[in-house]
C-alpha cells in the first residue's frame, strides 16, 4: 500500500491512499512490511517516526509532488521582535520564546550556520555570538532523557534587536536527540534532514537500512562536555548494531561531528556487517565524512565519494584550532577518521577506494590512530588526494605530507594520485 502525507492540506480523517486524501501525520497510519509512505514535496515536519518493516519487505519513506524535498527540521523560530529583550549587558539580548532544552546551534536567514557558541556569557562580544545557560550543566542531557529538563536561557549578541537584524532566526535546540530514530528494515529515499542540535538519522541499532538520495544540513552543536569544550552531533549514526546498511547518493553539508558513523560503547560494540557508503558528497564537517570507531567492520566500503571541507564549517566558528575533541590537541577534521580500535576483527575488512579527497586545512584526508592489526584489515586504492603540506595522511603510526612517500612506506593506495 502507498500512503500520502501532507501536513498542510492533509487531514487526520483521511485514509491517506491518494494525494487528494492525504493524512497530515504518518503516525496515524497502521503500516505493514512492504508499504510506502510519501511526504509531499515542499512540506516541513519536526521529526520522522519510523515503523519497522520485515527483512523481505522493508517500509519505504519517500516523496511525491514537485518542489523541494520534504524536510524534517528541528529548529524553533525566534524571529519576532518580541522574542528578544535587552539585558543589562550592552548588545546582549535574552530570548523570551520557549525552546526545548539546550540550544546548540543558531541558523540565520534560512540556512546560515555561522554563529559562534560561547561557553560564558562574559564572552559574548561580536555579532552573532550566542550562549545558553544549560551549556554549563554537564548532566542536562540525562535530565532531558528522563523527562525533567531544566529551564535554559538563550543569549545572543546583536547590535540592535536580533529580529530587526536578521530576516529569520532559528534556535536549534535539544528537543530530541535525533530527527529520525533508526528502525530495522526501512528505506529513506529523497528526504531532507536539517537543523538538529544533536543527530539527524540515528538510533540504537539498525538492520537492513538504506538511506539514499537524502540531504543533511546544519547538524549537531549541542555541548557534550563543558570542561573540555566539546560539542557533538552526527548526520547518520548507527549506535551498537549495524547490519546490511547502505548510504548512497546522499549529500551532507555543515555537520558538527561526523557525516556517517557506526559506533558504540567500546569493546562491547559488535562489528558492523555489510556497511556501505557510496556515491555521496560531503562538504564542511567538523570531525569526518566517515568515522570508523570501536571495531573494524565485516565487509565495509567507503567508495566513489567526494569529500571537501574537512574541519571547516560551523564546527570551527569559534575560531579555536584544532576544535575541541577527545584526542585534543591532535588535529581534528579529517575525511576518514579511524580511532578507538585496538585489535583486528574476525573476517573484518574496510575498502576505501575511488574517493576524491579535497581540502582538509586542519586535519588529514585519512587519519588513523588504530592498532597495526586493525590497519592491516583496511584496503586503500585508487583514491585522489588534494596536496596538503601540513598533513596529508596518518597511517601506520606515521604522518605523511608526501603521497609518494606514504605509498612507498605503507604499500597502500599504490594507484592513487593527486587531484
Amino acid at each position: 500500500m502507498i500512503y500520502y502525507v501532507d501536513n498542510v492540506n492533509g487531514s487526520l480523517h483521511n485514509d491517506g491512499i491518494s494525494p487528494n486524501s492525504a493524512v497530515c501525520d504518518c503516525a496515524t497510519l497502521s503500516l505493514l512490511g512492504g508499504d510506502t509512505v510519501l511526504f509531499k514535496r515542499g512540506t516541513t515536519y519536526r521529526v520522522l517516526a519510523l515503523t519497522p518493516g520485515t527483512p523481505d519487505a522493508p517500509i519505504t519513506y519517500g516523496a511525491y509532488g514537485e518542489g523541494d524535498a520534504p524536510a524534517f527540521s528541528g529548529g524553533t523560530d525566534v524571529s519576532r521582535p518580541e522574542d528578544w529583550i535587552p539585558t543589562e549587558r550592552e548588545n546582549v539580548w535574552l530570548c523570551t520564546a520557549e525552546t526545548r532544552g539546550c540550544v546548540g546551534n543558531i541558523v540565520l536567514n534560512g540556512n546560515l550556520c555561522i554563529s559562534p557558541l560561547r561557553y560564558n556569557i562574559e564572552d559574548l562580544s561580536a555579532q552573532g555570538d550566542f550562549f545558553d545557560s544549560l551549556n554549563v550543566e554537564n548532566d542536562f542531557r540525562k535530565k532531558w532523557c528522563k523527562g525533567t529538563p531544566a529551564k535554559n536561557h538563550l543569549y545572543l549578541y546583536s547590535v540592535g534587536n536580533p529580529a530587526a537584524v536578521y530576516e529569520k532566526i532559528e534556535a536549534i535546540d535539544f528537543g530530541s536527540p535525533h530527527l529520525c530514530f533508526i528502525r530495522d528494515n526501512v528505506i529513506l529515499d529523497g528526504l531532507c534532514f536539517r537543523n538538529s542540535s544533536v543527530h539527524a538519522v540515528a538510533g540504537a541499532g539498525g538492520k537492513n537500512v538504506t538511506v539514499r538520495n537524502c540531504h543533511f544540513e546544519n547538524i549537531g552543536g549541542c555541548v557534550w562536555c563543558y570542561e573540555l569544550k566539546i560539542r557533538f552531533g552526527n548526520a547518520v549514526e548507527f549506535w551498537f548494531t549495524a547490519e546490511n546498511v547502505l548510504v548512497e547518493n546522499c549529500s551532507f553539508k555543515n555537520v558538527y561531528d561526523s557525516c556517517v558513523t557506526h559506533q558504540g560503547p567500546g569493546e562491547k560494540t559488535p562489528p558492523a556487517v555489510g556497511f556501505t557508503v557510496r556515491n555521496c558528497r560531503f562538504e564542511d564537517y567538523g570531525m569526518a565524512a566517515f568515522e570508523y570507531r570501536d571495531k573494524i567492520p565485516v565487509g565495509a566500503e567507503f567508495v566513489n565519494n567526494v569529500c571537501h571541507g574537512a574541519g571547516v564549517g560551523f564546527a570551527t566558528a569559534d575560531g579555536i584550532f584544532p576544535r575541541g575533541s577527545e584526542i585534543w590537541p591532535q588535529p581534528m577534521g579529517h575525511h576518514v577518521f579511524l580511532w578507538r580500535i585496538d585489535s583486528a576483527t574476525d573476517g573484518g575488512s574496510i575498502l576505501i577506494a575511488n574517493n576524491t579527497f579535497g581540502d582538509a586545512p586542519h586535519g588529514a584526508a585519512i587519519y588513523s590512530i588504530i592498532s597495526p592489526e586493525a590497519e592491516a584489515q583496511i584496503t586503500l586504492k585508487s583514491n585522489r588526494y588534494t596536496p596538503n603540506e601540513s598533513l596529508l595522511i596518518r597511517f601506520g603510526g606515521e604522518s605523511f605530507t608526501d603521497l609518494e612517500e606514504y605509498k612507498a612506506k605503507t604499500q597502500n593506495d599504490i594507484d592513487s594520485a593527486y587531484i
